[in-house]
């Protein structure tokens, strides 16, 4: 079965979408293979390539090439794993996760103080760079809450080992801190927040922009601070919980 240039993309434009945009031109091609329709990968991947259709890992896998030559060497692990620190300001955690809007991904970072599990600093973009982390730090810093000598404890992404958020790091007086490699339970404090705002507010919306879904996220992270109840802080809110701490 043949099929015209322009019908063929609209169709590669379909399957994508039907995939919730993560699907890769691999995938694609397979798919239309399953449907009768004759055609190799390279056209595909021209295709999608013409047409922006790229999935978060295509994505990721392009900016870590891109990038590898821009990063510092792994900070060591401050933490080992123990995050049950009671001081207020002094160990935070973060991460960044992907939301899928029909406008594209919007990219959300966070700064999780660790003994109260505040989100002290978050921001949102169409990109996930360094810039992001730092926007999202700058504003956790601006609570008044990070003491001197604060530890930073992330994942191995490459944004958090790029130079730029390590000179960052080391102007403000941050030091980071990373667990193993491939063990996710190493920054589990921070990718549980994301766990739950995916399956309370997230994962069942449909966003038409991206500042419509970083309304939501801002909404959600309001409410996470000073609605939620949390099992882990006795049923308290982080705000409840971080005055108690900042009181004692």
């Amino acid at each position: 079965m043949t099929i015209r240039r322009e019908a063929l993309a609209a169709r590669v434009i379909t399957l994508f979408a039907a995939s919730n945009n993560v699907a890769g031109y691999r995938k694609v091609t397979a798919a239309l293979h399953r449907a009768g329709i004759a055609v190799d990968r390279k056209t595909i991947a021209a295709i999608m390539a013409g047409h922006g259709l790229r999935s978060p890992a295509a994505v990721r896998a392009f900016r870590r090439k891109k990038l590898r030559s821009q990063r510092v060497k792994d900070p060591e692990d401050l933490l080992l794993r123990d995050f049950a620190s009671l001081v207020p300001g002094s160990v935070l955690v973060g991460d960044i996760t992907y939301v899928n809007t029909k406008q594209g991904w919007l990219y959300a970072a966070t700064v999780i103080d660790l003994a109260s599990r505040s989100v002290l600093g978050h921001a949102t973009g169409s990109t996930q760079t360094a810039a992001l982390l730092i926007t999202a730090m700058d504003r956790a810093r601006k609570s008044g809450l990070i003491r001197p000598g604060v530890v930073f404890h992330s994942d191995h992404g490459s944004q958090y080992r790029s130079k730029k958020f390590a000179n960052y790091c080391a102007k403000v007086g941050i030091r980071q801190s990373m667990g193993a490699r491939m063990e996710c339970w190493d920054n589990a404090a921070a990718e549980s927040f994301f766990s739950k705002m995916k399956s309370e507010r997230l994962d069942w919306a449909v966003f038409t922009t991206r500042k419509q879904a970083a309304r939501v996220v801002d909404e959600y992270i309001d409410h996470f601070n000073t609605t939620r109840l949390h099992q882990s802080l006795g049923y308290a809110t982080p705000a409840e919980k971080l005055a108690e701490l900042v009181a004692a």
